[in-house]
């Protein structure tokens, strides 16, 4: 029988198909078991961040170690496991972080957790720390993995002290640099407020407490309360802030210096403009009675007590309608016995009046001497202008009472008519002027002459042209440049708004272009303040002030918050002001055109010049500084994105000698830019050695073109 080859041919081709697939699933279940039981050795060490990967027997360590040794432990790992044959490396290394950050934000039931952690595992920890200080709210991970955290133990108890600080807030947020802290937001209750505060004073071994920001909760009503009987002074309610707190304890401490003083007020905000003078005010006309209370409700004072004669219960009146704010509705009764023994010779008085062609001193003096030594500082402070003298000799002259004379004849010249009464211990300054200044500045300066010596008040009128009709503007353009421009009332309101304006732009460049205008202070200073304030937490955008109308335009990505500025824009606004707003809510879409721009600005800045190093090293060559100067402008004409600094090598040398390199490289310029005046934490510095090239590492052109560094711009 005779054999056909093509039968045997047609044979052999099924059996040759099914041992190439009996291969194949064989390998594929020797590389899940190697990759399974290699994962599984890397866990036991606690190397999670390894990503073991295998082709037959072989095997690729990859992921991205948090320190050089790592991957060669990680490796080892792999090497030990039964079964493996050859393991290469293709991990990298996390990015360096010089200036490590970690916050977390807390608002509306949700805790966003965001910055670096150093790894998988201790990133699982802050998690857990806060889901335990945050049970009921919606914990948001945005964390990153990176290299330079500081020493686990102190950097973990400080996220654990901020969280259970930032739960008992109605919202905040804390920032971990290093092991530098910072805490802002708004407490719900005094209490809460109190305890925060007194916590801080306490931080865990090995943490800084860089900057506290905790507001106390809104009252509403603001009340406050003052109440002298039997030996007894009770201050209750609210007061704004613990530095007025103890300033009003100090006021009555010196006031009542025989009274028990019992101090119930809690911290809280919503206190009206002028509170702090009405209830200096307060305490110290309850000084002058035998007992009384004052309470104090929004701007309603409610004022009673008993005096112990008819004429302390008028000083008392007339320094209530003169020292409480004129924004304030008084209501007082002071009652005093009705029989009373005769009126004595009456007070101590002094008196210096000048009009615009005379002066006229009157009143009591204690001897000669005094008397010739107050006219000649009277003719000095008038040349050529006739004095008249009506001053008599009688003892009983007040401690101090030359320091208060003076400051009130010092401040008369400046007046077109005015008159200075000394009344025992109490000095009152009155008169006209036209110079707007000089109203405001002649409270002051009385105030600052007399010193300790003696009670001052005074009643200036301003004569002169008011305008009331103010148009003053603020524009934040997309090169983060602030203008401010128009109208303000004086140089004082100058001050104001350009140190509240440096702190809400800090990397701002700001133009004053300003006027001053004769113009009453408040509270046109606190609304222009406040649209500056909401005006900063807009991508860009205009505040206008004209007349009494706050207006606000500009742009925003996020609802939320352009609903926000809206509510805040008419919080506790004062009579009369009105506000609108017109803030658009603008797509992602339009934040990345921005961002590309400032991609195509760097990249052909960076290709137009050049960006050299010494041979082998980090140092960068006298001829790289034009173009780096050039990219810091460009950096900073893009003030909202932050920049990533690429560095690359050829693949000459060992991989770990370029990584390194490639790192140190990226530095240096991130390095430059931050002399040349770009914000350091818009810049991050990464290596990647010899592992991204743009062209053929064999010839010598395309290694030239594989050492380089480039940028790339994103989004916040």
């Amino acid at each position: 029988m005779r054999c056909n080859p093509s039968y045997w041919l047609l044979g052999l081709i099924p059996i040759a198909l099914l041992s190439w697939l009996a291969v194949q699933f064989e390998h594929e279940g020797i590389e899940a078991d190697l990759g399974r039981r290699a994962q599984e050795s890397l866990a036991r060490k606690g190397m999670s961040w390894a990503v073991p990967i295998f082709a037959g027997r072989d095997g690729a360590l990859t992921g991205r170690a948090n320190d050089d040794s790592e991957p060669e432990r990680a490796i080892g790992a792999m090497r030990d496991t039964w079964g493996v044959r050859t393991v290469i490396n293709r991990s990298a290394l996390l990015e360096q972080i010089d200036h490590y950050l970690w916050s977390a934000s807390w608002r509306d039931g949700k805790v966003v957790l965001s910055g670096y952690a150093p790894n998988e595992e201790t990133r699982g920890e802050v998690l857990a720390l806060a889901r335990a200080r945050f049970p009921k709210a919606d914990v948001v991970d945005e964390m990153k993995m990176a290299r330079g955290a500081p020493e686990k133990a102190p950097w973990l108890n400080g996220i654990s002290f901020g969280l259970q600080q930032l739960a008992q807030l109605k919202r905040g947020t804390i920032d971990m640099e290093l092991l530098d802290m910072s805490i802002a937001g708004e407490a719900p209750t005094p209490a809460i407020y109190k305890g925060v505060r007194g916590a801080l004073l306490k931080m865990p071994d090995g943490v800084k407490l860089a900057s506290e920001k905790i507001t106390p909760p809104i009252a509403n009503p603001f009340v406050w309360s003052a109440q002298n009987t039997n030996a007894r002074l009770i201050m209750g309610g609210y007061v704004p802030n613990e530095r007025l707190r103890e300033q009003l304890f100090a006021q009555a401490k010196a006031l009542f210096p025989r009274s028990a003083l019992v101090d119930r007020t809690e911290i809280a905000d919503g206190a009206p403009d002028g509170w702090a003078r009405a209830a200096e005010t307060a305490l110290a006309q309850l000084a002058n009675l035998k007992s009384g209370t004052a309470d104090i409700k929004m701007r309603d004072m409610n004022f009673q007590g008993e005096a112990a004669d008819a004429a302390t219960a008028s000083n008392v009146r007339k320094a209530l309608r003169l020292d409480v704010p004129r924004s304030f509705k008084l209501t007082e009764q002071i009652r005093y016995p009705e029989q009373q023994a005769p009126a004595g010779p009456g007070n101590y008085l002094m008196a210096i009046a000048a009009d615009g062609s005379a002066v006229e001193v009157s009143g009591y003096i204690p001897n000669e001497q005094a008397r010739a030594a107050l006219i000649e500082l009277v003719k000095a402070r008038y040349p050529g202008r006739p004095v008249t003298d009506k001053l008599q000799i009688m003892q009983g002259a007040p401690e101090g009472w030359q320091e208060c004379i003076v400051a009130g004849l010092n401040a008369l010249p400046r007046l077109k008519a005015g008159r200075a009464l000394l009344n025992d211990r109490k000095l009152l300054v009155s008169g006209t002027t036209d110079d707007f200044a000089v109203a405001q500045g002649v409270p002051a300066d009385v105030k600052a002459g007399a010193g300790q010596s003696c009670q001052t008040s005074t009643d200036i009128k301003f004569t002169g042209q008011i305008n009331r009709d103010l148009s003053w503007h603020a524009d934040h353009g997309r090169d983060g440049s602030l203008l401010l421009a128009g109208d303000i009332p004086d140089e004082a309101s100058r001050s104001i708004l350009m140190s509240a304006a440096q702190k809400l732009f800090p990397n701002a460049k700001i133009t004053d272009q300003m006027r001053v205008v004769a113009s009453p202070m408040e509270p046109w200073n606190k609304v222009a303040v406040r649209g500056l304030e909401q005006l900063s937490r807009l991508m860009r955008g205009s505040v206008s002030l004209v007349k009494t109308q706050l207006s606000l335009v500009g742009a925003t990505d996020s609802r939320d918050l352009a609903q926000d500025v809206h509510v805040a824009l008419q919080h506790e606004l004062p009579a009369g002001f009105t506000t609108a707003d017109k803030i658009d809510v603008v797509r992602k879409i339009e934040i990345i055109a921005e961002a590309d721009r400032c991609q195509d600005l760097m990249r052909q800045t960076a290709a137009g010049g050049v960006i050299n190093f010494d041979r082998a090293k980090a140092d960068l060559t006298a001829d790289s500084s034009d173009t780096l100067s050039a990219l810091a402008e460009v950096a900073n004409a893009c003030p909202k994105f932050s920049i990533e600094i690429e560095g690359h090598t050829d693949s000459e040398g060992t991989d770990e000698r370029n990584q390194r390199l490639s790192n140190r490289r990226a530095q240096a310029v991130a390095d430059f830019l931050v002399r040349a005046g770009v914000d350091r934490n818009r810049l991050t510095a990464v290596g990647y050695g010899a592992s991204h090239p743009v062209a053929d590492n064999n010839t010598a052109e395309g290694r030239a073109r594989n050492r380089r560094i480039e940028f790339t711009v994103r989004s916040k």
